[in-house]
């Protein structure tokens, strides 16, 4: 079994410091997400390894991507951690696995206690949030969608020769899942429990980490594609039943997120440009209903919040494209140009072309 406090101290320099005001050096983006938050990551993947000393009120969290380490250490855990004690949810596939200790679970209504050796995967819709209790050790993998199609693919075309059908990773499964319109809503998350004796399963799992954090920490010419495949390695032992024990579970939304999620689905998707009684057709809804739930979650009218979503487009357009104002406002589906420059004012403080002359990249 690996100490991960002695490779720390041993294998890892010591790293820039940061501070809860510079979470866009860690390409970390939170946002407000209803009532609740959201966690972006701007890089294919991340790495978060948290350990704290109870006894000693230590804190250290050591984050990690391509080309970029920092870490955290503090005498007091709640100063600072990248991840808030509050129910949230990630842009990405989240996997964590406990080290040492165990870790408290929030997972949507339920509570469930991880141990050594165990995983926790969950996908986009997953509210969640761990609970810290006593000494322990935690990773968090934070794999972004595009590095998990790149991993899908090789998946695929690695069995593609096979003669028998391949019974489907379940981890592939999940990121699968979340491409399809008809699941991408689905909240469900996968448990990992090794079979005992887990030994062996936990040294292998360990060393594979270990192997991450160094390519992390000290890259070298084709470290990236070292990485991907230690990931492929990882998923495929934890895939194997002689390892693990895993279990797929969903967890049912209740009606009225579900329908907020489709809501705002169908307004994006139509560039904001949706109106009450569409929904309602669309959704087999009364109007009024959905504006409620929309209220609800956002503060904002369903109306005010179309409105919202094509006013950022065309802020975007005008200062990343060069578009002109007329075919932007074309685009947008204004049949009023004159009602178009009164929102945008209205909302940026600036004409369409004084926001593009100050604000073009």
């Amino acid at each position: 079994m690996i100490n991960f406090d002695q490779f720390i101290h041993h294998n890892i320099s010591t790293p820039d410091s940061f501070s809860s005001n510079d979470l866009n050096k860690l390409h970390v983006n939170i946002s407000d997400d209803g009532d609740f938050q959201l966690h972006d990551i701007h890089v294919p993947f991340m790495l978060l390894l948290e350990i704290f000393n109870e006894n000693e009120d230590f804190y250290n969290v050591f984050m990690l991507s391509q080309n970029t380490f920092h870490t955290l250490q503090t005498k007091n855990k709640l100063v600072y951690s990248p991840r808030p004690y509050s129910l949230h949810k990630h842009s990405c596939i989240e996997i964590m696995y406990v080290i040492s200790g165990e870790v408290t679970n929030h997972v949507e209504n339920q509570i469930y206690t991880y141990k050594a050796g165990q995983f926790c995967v969950m996908n986009k819709n997953i509210y969640h949030c761990e609970e810290f209790i006593g000494n322990f050790q935690a990773i968090f993998f934070m794999l972004r969608d595009d590095f998990m199609l790149d991993l899908l693919k090789e998946y695929y075309d690695q069995n593609s020769g096979s003669s028998t059908p391949i019974e489907m990773n379940l981890i592939y499964h999940l990121i699968e899942d979340s491409q399809h319109s008809t699941r991408k809503f689905d909240k469900e998350y996968l448990d990992y429990f090794p079979v005992l004796p887990s030994h062996d399963t936990l040294t292998l799992i360990e060393s594979i980490i270990h192997f991450i954090i160094q390519e992390l920490q000290y890259p070298q010419t084709g470290s990236s594609f070292f990485i991907k495949g230690t990931f492929a390695r990882m998923f495929q032992s934890m895939n194997d039943p002689s390892h693990y024990i895993s279990n797929r579970i969903r967890s049912d939304s209740t009606s009225q997120e579900f329908l907020f999620k489709k809501i705002t689905h169908i307004i994006r998707s139509n560039h904001g440009r949706c109106t009450r009684e569409s929904l309602a057709a669309q959704l087999h809804y009364n109007g009024e209903y959905l504006n409620r739930i929309m209220k609800k979650y956002t503060g904002k009218t369903i109306l005010e919040y179309g409105r919202s979503i094509y006013l950022e487009e065309a802020r975007q357009m005008l200062s990343e494209t060069t578009k002109s104002i007329s075919s932007i406002i074309e685009e947008l589906g204004f049949a009023n140009r004159n009602y178009f420059y009164h929102l945008f004012k209205q909302t940026y403080g600036e004409t369409p072309m004084d926001y593009r002359k100050n604000h073009c990249k």
